[in-house]
């Protein structure tokens, strides 16, 4: 049987780069993922990355390798509506045929969205869909793939966990195909948003998004923009470990043990969060025991 067949979904984010070192170091990521032969990846849009051009750029380039399945960010905050239907076209036009609608964080001091932009996630997905059918000849009878962001932790501004499945069913009722979910730090607030969210009424997939956690100042970091306390064993261990090497070791130990758990909690799959660190990708892989995919000319029909 094809090892695509038999493993987890995988899938990972990668971001575009900003700098001449960032630059330099993509050609490795991408032949560590491209091995993998994922089921696709998805890129990320900001303001600081040049979120239209930048991405669009980054996008186009991605999909010109056989081995790699853009999935573009789309962001709420990232532009007007107008602008937000040209780029979607744009990338159509280059090849890509998935999306990740998500509102989009919020500039400093801000409460709502800038007047002529989408509010909610919700639209953004429906946005999509008008777009997918006014180019359906692209599409042979196919469709674009569009996911959506779910929360095991909570949404920062959400009021209480049940209006994130309300949120996240809304975005189903719109036409969303799959979710991928935000930084959690324990297996049990997965498993109880999928249980919580099939009770619902939601029968997309929920695949479990998967940070490496490898230094104190990321952990931190993270924990706060996603409004989470860390574990405080882990931050301890963190702090205390004597050399970056041993911090990485003590992250990427917590983050395989992580991902073990919800996969066999029943989860779909894995989309890594590469923060476009070849070594600490390619190291989180192998602590998985996921392997490389067999070259395309090695398979057989079953």
């Amino acid at each position: 049987m094809p090892e695509r067949a038999t493993r987890p979904a995988l899938s990972f984010e990668v971001i575009p780069p900003r700098t001449a070192a960032a630059h330099r170091a993509l050609p490795a990521l991408i032949e560590t993922i491209g091995g993998y032969r994922p089921d696709y990846v998805a890129i990320t849009s900001s303001p600081t990355s040049g979120w239209s051009q930048g991405t669009a750029d980054f996008v186009s380039a991605l999909a010109a390798d056989p081995r790699l399945r853009p999935l573009a960010h789309l962001t709420c905050t990232g532009a007007p509506r107008p602008l937000l239907e040209a780029w979607i076209d744009h990338f159509v036009a280059a090849g890509v045929r998935g999306f990740l609608a998500i509102r989009g964080d919020l500039p400093p001091g801000v409460r709502a969205p800038q007047p002529g932009h989408l509010r909610h996630a919700d639209e953004l997905v429906s946005l999509i869909r008008t777009a997918e059918a006014r180019q359906a000849a692209r599409f042979c009878a196919g469709r674009l793939a569009v996911g959506v962001a779910a929360y095991p932790g909570g949404h920062p501004e959400s009021p209480d966990r049940d209006f994130d499945i309300d949120v996240l069913l809304a975005k189903q009722r719109t036409g969303a195909d799959f979710a991928l979910t935000q930084l959690f730090f324990d297996p049990r607030d997965y498993a109880d948003l999928v249980r919580r969210a099939r009770l619902a009424g939601v029968t997309l997939p929920i695949i479990p998004g998967i940070f490496p956690l490898t230094s104190p100042r990321r952990l931190e970091r993270m924990g706060r923009l996603a409004g989470l306390r860390p574990p405080p064993q882990l931050a301890r261990a963190l702090a205390a470990a004597p050399t970056p090497a041993a911090q990485r070791d003590i992250g990427l130990a917590a983050t395989a043990a992580l991902a073990r758990a919800v996969l066999a909690a029943g989860a779909p799959g894995l989309h890594l969060y590469t923060f476009n660190d070849a070594e600490v990708t390619g190291e989180l892989l192998d602590r998985l025991d996921l392997a490389p995919a067999a070259p395309a000319a090695a398979l057989r029909p079953i």
